[in-house]
């Protein structure tokens, strides 16, 4: 006698009939027939990308070939290329050398300037002045005018356009703006970025007919001896002298 199954009870939204498996199962391989056919559309268009830039570059070599068989070099003289090579390689030989001395010179002028004493260095600098190329000539700005810096490059080179008067009004500095109102007398007016005072001498507040302000004997002395920043001597920095007992 076979042993009899305990019976089991399934919900009617998990029981799966023998029709829903095979259409299940359909469904399934229909998908994995897709899925091969995309992934063979994609190597076929992978292939044709491939073959497309191969075409390109071959046909980009033979233009490149095609350009050096034009090139013609037979009239050209082995001799006095030669030659020519020779001329400009002797050219930068002596241009390197001359560079090097130079460079030499000046780290050796450098360090003679730095073992001359103070007195030695202000007489060598008033005998052997530095010749400026291109001064500018300070000129007189108006009120309230634009500054503009000239600028630092090329100052070494003579030429005519970098000695021209930078201090010379522009666009809305023509304007004379001392007879416009107090309230007006200041940059950017009307801006957001207008400035709250005219110049920094209208704000000075220096007294010089204050004590310090005389030329009398204790401030002369003072100034010499103990203020700062006008002492006749400097001492050149140095490391911190160990205090000896």
């Amino acid at each position: 006698m076979e042993p009899r199954l305990k019976p089991v009870f399934i919900r009617k939204k998990d029981r799966v009939t023998v029709q829903e498996r095979e259409a299940e199962a359909l469904k399934q391989k229909e998908l994995e027939q897709e899925a091969k056919r995309m992934a063979e559309e994609r190597r076929k268009y992978t292939l044709k990308i491939v073959e497309e830039e191969t075409k390109k570059e071959l046909e980009e070599n033979k233009r490149s070939l095609a350009a050096l068989d034009a090139l013609n070099t037979d009239d050209e003289n082995d001799e006095e290329e030669y030659e020519a090579w020779k001329v400009r390689e002797l050219k930068r030989i002596k241009r390197d050398r001359e560079d090097r001395e130079a460079l030499e010179k000046e780290k050796a002028e450098i360090e003679r300037m730095r073992n001359l004493t103070e007195e030695e260095r202000r007489a060598e600098l008033r005998a052997n002045g530095k010749v400026i190329t291109n001064k500018a000539v300070k000129g007189k700005y108006k009120f309230l005018q634009k500054y503009y810096h000239r600028g630092a490059f090329f100052m070494d080179e003579d030429e005519e356009v970098y000695k021209r008067d930078f201090s010379a009004p522009t666009l809305e500095d023509h304007f004379n703006k001392t007879i416009l109102p107090k309230v007006m007398q200041v940059k950017n007016f009307g801006r957001s970025g207008r400035t709250k005072y005219t110049h920094l001498v209208d704000q000075d507040t220096t007294s010089f007919d204050s004590a310090w302000g005389q030329e009398s004997a204790q401030n002369t002395k003072f100034f010499k001896q103990k203020a700062a920043g006008v002492r006749d001597v400097f001492e050149r920095p140095s490391a911190k002298k160990r205090k000896t007992t």
